[in-house]
C-alpha cells in the first residue's frame, strides 16, 4: 500500500494501516490538505443535517427546559424568540470551523513541546499542524454514522447527541439535564481511535518508545476527564 500512497490512500490508511501510512507521510508535507477538508466537513455535516431534519420547535422547548427553567416565563419567551433555524444553521458552519482549528492549533503545540526530547526531532509546529489533521480523521467516520442515525430517525424530535452517536451520552442514553451531560458528551469512541492515531504517527516520526508515545496522546484528554469528573463528584 505504502508504494501507491497518495493523499486519497493515505486518509484510508490511516484508519486501518497506520503504522506503515504515518511511516510513509512523514515525507509527504503537503498533502494534508485533504485531511483538513475531510475533518472540517466532518465537524459541519452532522449538525447541519441535524437541522434541517429536526422539529425546531421542539428542539427550542427542550433547549429551554433544560438550560432556562429557572428563568421567568418572559425571559423564557425573549430566549425562545431569539432561536431560529437560520440562526443553527449558520452557527454549525462558524463554532465548528473555529473549534476545530483551535482545537488543531494546540494539538499542534502540544506534540511539537512533547517531542523536543527527541534530540534528532526535525519537525516542528507546522508539521504537527499537518499531522493532526491526519489524527483526526476518525471524525469522519463517527459523521458517517451520524449521518445515517439522523437519515433513520426521521420523526423530527431527535436528541442533538445524534450529531455524536459515538458519544456516552448517546450510547448510554444520559438526558440533558444530567449534572454528567457535558462530560458524557465529552467523551466519545473516535476520540479515543484519535488519540490512538496520536500515538502511533509520534511513534512513527520521532524516537521515542511506544509506552512514551501513548503518555504523549492519551494524557490531556485523560486528565481533563478526570479533573472534570472530580469537579462533578465534589461540587
Amino acid at each position: 500500500m505504502v508504494s501507491s500512497l497518495n493523499p486519497f490512500t493515505a486518509c484510508l490508511g490511516v484508519l486501518y494501516q497506520p503504522t506503515a501510512t504515518f511511516g510513509a507521510l512523514k515525507g509527504q508535507h503537503n498533502w494534508s490538505w485533504l485531511p483538513f477538508v475531510l475533518v472540517v466537513l466532518a465537524a459541519i455535516l452532522p449538525v447541519y443535517y441535524y437541522f434541517q431534519v429536526v422539529d425546531f420547535q421542539w428542539y427550542k422547548e427542550v433547549i429551554i427546559s433544560s438550560q432556562f427553567a429557572n428563568v421567568s416565563p418572559g425571559e423564557q419567551q425573549a430566549v425562545s424568540a431569539s432561536l431560529n433555524a437560520t440562526k443553527g444553521i449558520v452557527g454549525t458552519i462558524i463554532t465548528p470551523l473555529i473549534m476545530v482549528l483551535v482545537l488543531v492549533s494546540l494539538m499542534a503545540l502540544y506534540l511539537n513541546v512533547m517531542t523536543k526530547s527527541d534530540p534528532e526531532n526535525i519537525y516542528g509546529f507546522s508539521d504537527w499542524f499537518g499531522f493532526s489533521w491526519w489524527a483526526l480523521l476518525p471524525s469522519c467516520v463517527g459523521a458517517l454514522l451520524s449521518g445515517i442515525i439522523l437519515f433513520w430517525l426521521d420523526h423530527g424530535q431527535i436528541s442533538f447527541d445524534a450529531v455524536s452517536p459515538s458519544a456516552l451520552s448517546f450510547l448510554f442514553a444520559i438526558p440533558v439535564t444530567s449534572t454528567w451531560f457535558g462530560l458524557a458528551s465529552s467523551i466519545k469512541l473516535e476520540i479515543v481511535w484519535s488519540m490512538y492515531l496520536v500515538a502511533v504517527g509520534v511513534s512513527q516520526w520521532v524516537n521515542i518508545s511506544w509506552r512514551k508515545a501513548l503518555l504523549v496522546a492519551f494524557t490531556p484528554c485523560v486528565v481533563l476527564w478526570l479533573v472534570w469528573a472530580l469537579i462533578i463528584i465534589f461540587d
